[in-house]
């Protein structure tokens, strides 16, 4: 079986980036061949993908030259690196674009043949993709941040919805996520199925005695406002309790550097920059307390990340959390599930909501703090099921299982 992926973006930096590395990894351990279609900067060499796959089966499109001049567009409007929003695309941006990938994902299935063609996010280049190659096989894997692109660039949603109507199969993080998606793009409940997403369990797991001396918080993810960092900040300023909070990842523009800047007058506040994996599970391993304020997630990795390093969870109570950690883990206080403040758009937070929020995720903190203070170890059985079941192998054995659901009308 030949398998093409396609990513817009940049493999690694973002959820989606890892959730791609990780198939193509799982995929070459089962066997299967494949080729991978994904947007670079003009500048950044092909290893710096890190898809452990011949450079002849990279196929690229590159941003900030004559052709595509302005960052790659990014299915958040905060990334990790220089970004483009999809927001501000206009006829001739949009056209741009579309000739790009075009010509990249035709040349791909020229020369790499596939079987099956494997999307993330049901938005711009899944369209181009199912109307390019209508005759062979699209599943596609969704993030949630499309969903948050049908109301930030509402000047793409129509056509978009009926350009990607025709794939094949959808593959969703999480039930809650699997309704808006029948809901939004008006797809069969039959051609939707919940894949989740995983951890690299080889990394992320307990290193007994690694444990800070001092109460540690970990935030991990972009600096941005509809993360909840400056609030986050906010509170953590205003806790009581000896503690320190490092910031890992990264971000550009306006919103990440006034994070930056309110962090850098806190000699508590640690700005780890962005992490690799590997530096991402030490840091799980040495923190007590993993904190996630988002207005918004599609399923979002970092948490089983720190769950399986014994890290104890604050997170907004957002569709699909409590499926994931389970609601053993919240009951029994593993996991401080705070409210979701109402919102203006998709990530806005209203000024009057500002001081409810900041109260109840203060109080998340503090008492998660008291807990590791007292040295609460807690056995989550439903937990731990859970964490046994989202290895990678285990997520690409149902991703797999849906390439073998739609092969017979792969050519060949």
């Amino acid at each position: 079986m030949r398998i093409l992926h396609c990513l817009s973006q940049i493999p690694g930096k973002t959820g989606s980036g890892v959730y791609l590395q990780a198939i193509v990894r799982e995929a070459s351990e089962n066997g299967l061949e494949q080729a991978v279609v994904c947007g670079l900067p003009a500048a950044m060499p092909l290893t710096e993908t890190h898809l452990e796959l011949p450079d002849e089966n990279i196929f690229t499109v590159r941003f900030e030259n004559p052709i595509l001049p302005f960052p790659v567009a990014g299915m958040s409007d905060v990334m990790p690196y220089p970004s483009t929003r999809f927001s501000s695309f206009n006829k001739r941006l949009l056209e741009q674009y579309k000739s790009a990938f075009k010509k990249t994902l035709s040349d791909a299935v020229s020369k790499f043949s596939p079987d099956i063609i494997h999307t993330h996010h049901l938005w711009i280049m899944t369209a181009l993709v199912k109307e390019l190659f209508p005759e062979i096989p699209v599943v596609t894997s969704v993030h949630g941040t499309e969903l948050r692109q049908l109301q930030l660039a509402k000047q793409l949603s129509t056509n978009i919805i009926e350009g990607v109507s025709k794939v094949d199969r959808v593959m969703v993080l999480n039930h809650d996520q699997r309704r808006q998606v029948i809901k939004e793009y008006g797809f069969s409940t039959a051609k939707v199925t919940v894949t989740g997403t995983g951890y690299r369990q080889d990394l992320f797991c307990r290193s007994f005695c690694a444990k800070e001396e001092l109460a540690t918080i970990i935030y991990a993810g972009k600096l941005s406002r509809a993360k909840g960092v400056p609030w986050l900040l906010k509170a953590f300023t205003e806790l009581e309790e000896e503690s320190v909070l490092w910031l890992a990842g990264g971000g550009d523009g306006p919103e990440a550097e006034a994070v930056r800047a309110v962090a850098s007058t806190n000699d508590r506040i640690h700005l780890l920059g962005e992490l690799s994996q590997m530096e991402l599970a030490a840091r799980f391993q040495r923190a007590h307390i993993m904190v996630l304020p988002s207005f918004y997630e599609g399923l979002p990795l970092v948490l089983l990340e720190a769950l399986a390093c014994d890290c104890r969870i604050v997170v907004t109570d957002l569709p699909g959390i409590r499926e994931l950690v389970s609601e053993e883990a919240v009951a029994e206080g593993l996991v401080s599930c705070i409210p979701k403040p109402p919102l203006t758009g998709p990530d806005t937070l209203e000024k009057e909501h500002e001081k409810p929020f900041l109260i109840n995720l203060k109080k998340a903190l503090s008492e998660q703090l008291e807990r590791v203070k007292e040295q609460q170890f807690i056995c989550c059985h439903s937990l731990q099921k859970t964490l046994d079941e989202t290895g990678w192998h285990k997520v690409f054995n149902r991703v797999e299982k849906i390439y073998k659901e739609v092969q017979p009308r792969a050519r060949g």
